[in-house]
Order: structure tokens, then sequence, then C-alpha cells
């Protein structure tokens, strides 16, 4: 089993509003910044591009020093549902094989309800080894009850009596691409604007659409 290459070092915040929910980087980790979203920092570029002025994507090559100071600043936490793999070898979700519940993140219910998490975004949302299937899949485990978030995009859950928001945001994966076509969302977004084949401006849309807006 291989266990995540920075999971335990970046714990949920316990001042943290809002937290970023991804899966498991890939591997062979090949990315320059050792980061949450760092092997093609796609994810940083959208959002330097929503949150000009904290060199989230300088010169394309993102800081973890800079990212972090931003998270920080605004209340973010970021951390994966998949802990351990035995695949050495996977770039999608999808070739990640069957995860268990013993797999997923096991610091998640501690981090998670100590802190002030208002919102959860979810980095992926379709398939069975999307963030939000896997966080689905952790709910149940963990509190022995269905969690209900199946509906797009917005949904709500308690946790120890307090309502969180989830938010599904669609992949900043290069290969998430694919799938947009296919997106009732993206065809609406397409043909309102007359942006055909725009995949990263309706990407950049939704972000900018369902992402905090930030002040300090």
């Amino acid at each position: 089993m291989n266990n995540h290459p920075w999971l335990v070092d970046h714990p949920i915040k316990q001042d943290a509003k809002y937290l970023i929910l991804g899966t498991h980087p890939p591997m062979p980790y090949c990315g320059k910044l050792e980061f949450y979203y760092g092997n093609m920092s796609e994810f940083w570029r959208f959002l330097d591009l929503i949150y000009p002025g904290n060199k989230l994507y300088t010169n394309g090559c993102p800081e973890e020093e800079d990212i972090t100071k931003f998270l920080d600043s605004y209340s973010f936490s970021i951390t994966d549902m998949v802990y351990k793999t035995d695949v050495k070898k996977f770039s999608t979700d999808k070739e990640l094989g069957n995860i268990s519940p013993k797999d997923l993140n096991p610091f998640l219910k501690v981090w998670l309800e100590k802190s002030d998490v208002e919102k959860i975004y979810f980095t992926s949302f379709s398939g069975e080894n999307s963030a939000k299937s896997l966080f689905k899949k952790w709910f149940r485990s963990t509190y022995g009850r269905v969690c209900r978030i199946s509906a797009f995009p917005l949904n709500k859950i308690e946790i120890n009596s307090r309502t969180i928001e989830t938010v599904d945001l669609y992949s900043p994966s290069p290969t998430a691409r694919r799938g947009l076509p296919h997106s009732q969302a993206y065809k609406n977004w397409s043909k309102k604007y007359k942006r055909p084949e725009d995949y990263d401006g309706f990407r950049l849309y939704w972000y900018e659409k369902y992402l905090p807006k930030l002040t300090k």
C-alpha cells in the first residue's frame, strides 16, 4: 500500500471556513509543486484568474509558500479523500480501482469536526471514485447513515448538528475536458454565450460563480 505523499502534513485548519476536497494526486507524481493540484497546476491557474494579485500561478510555476499564504489568509484548507492505494501508477480517478472505506482519509472526521468549515467544494463529482462519491462512502462508513448529497451542484449535510454546504466544482484536470460536452450545464453556457468548445472558459465561469467572494 502507498500512502498519500503529503496529506498528513496539511491538516484542515481549525479556523478554515472553506474546504477544497479532492481525491489523490496522480502517481507516480511528477509535478514541480509538491502540493495539492500541483501535477499540472491547472487549479492554481484558474484561481489565479479569479483571485488576482495572490501569486498563485506566477510564470506558470506556482510556489507552495504563496499558495499556503493565500489559503491561510482567506480561511481555506485542502485535503484529499484517498489516503492509501495499492495502485502504483494512475492518472485518473477511475484508474484508482476499488477504494474501500479503510483506504480513505483517516483524519477527516477529527479535522472536520474541529474546524469551522461552512462549505465543502468537491473538485470532482461524477464517477465512483470522484471526491463527492468517496465522501459519501466515507460519510456512511463514519456516521452510519446515508449522505444525501445527490443533487447538483448544491447540497447541505449535517455533522454534529452543524450544517455544512457542499458545492460541486468541475475538475481542473485537463483530462476532464473530455466529459464536458456531455454536461447540460456546459451545453447551456456554451449556447448562451456562443462559445463552443471553450472548456476552460466554462470552468472559469463555474469557479467564479461558486467559489467564495473573498474580502480580508
